[in-house]
């Protein structure tokens, strides 16, 4: 007959193990629910995604024809470049001889005439800048003197020389008649006086 001893360790061991065992089976039950979970998680991102690439291929299917038309856009733009180019520079061109004239206009103290704007340019010497040649009638040498000071302001103008100055009348009245002559500055010169000025001011 077992000792009453031996029964009662035993029966404490085995119900240690029944413990133990259920702790292992609820850890493995936990784990396999975090693991359903997760599972569940991925699957759902991974259908919102596939998803959000279809939207986006709908979307990138329906924009082709877009992206298709702005490159034909940007390829006809190169081709245009050149005709842009020239235009902008006839442009410039031409805005400068409106600023001068307007310069002109406003560098003229009253009595003073301009009668004749002509200019000139060295033969086979394209990239020289020219000339401009004003002549006018005014009634004192002050005057033709301030003429000068405005016009040796104005950006596009340099050296601005006189080149004769002589007494005339002008319907029996005293006057004197003079001619300027301006070097128009190139485009490089204009902005870097430009420049200049900016930064002394």
């Amino acid at each position: 007959m077992p000792s009453i001893n031996m029964i009662a360790p035993r029966r404490a061991e085995k119900q240690k193990l029944e413990r133990d065992m259920r702790r292992v089976v609820a850890v493995i039950l936990v784990e396999f629910i975090c693991a359903i979970a997760l599972g569940g998680w991925l699957t759902a991102r991974l259908v919102a995604t596939r998803g959000r690439i279809a939207d986006l291929d709908v979307q990138l299917a329906r924009m082709r024809p877009t992206v298709k038309q702005i490159e034909d856009y940007e390829r006809a733009t190169r081709r245009l470049q050149p005709k842009i180019d020239l235009l902008n520079e006839a442009k410039q061109r031409t805005m400068r001889w409106h600023r001068i004239l307007d310069a002109l206009t406003l560098s003229l103290p009253k009595p003073s005439y301009l009668t004749r704007i002509a200019t000139n340019q060295s033969a086979g010497r394209q990239e020289s800048s020219p000339t401009v040649a004003l002549t006018g009638i005014t009634i004192s040498q002050a005057i033709i003197g301030e003429t000068m000071l405005r016009l040796s302001s104005v950006p596009d103008l340099a050296q601005v020389d006189l080149n004769y100055s002589q007494p005339t009348s002008v319907n029996g009245a005293p006057a004197i008649e003079f001619e300027l002559g301006a070097k128009m500055k190139d485009d490089k010169d204009r902005k870097g006086a430009q420049a200049n000025g900016r930064v002394q001011s």
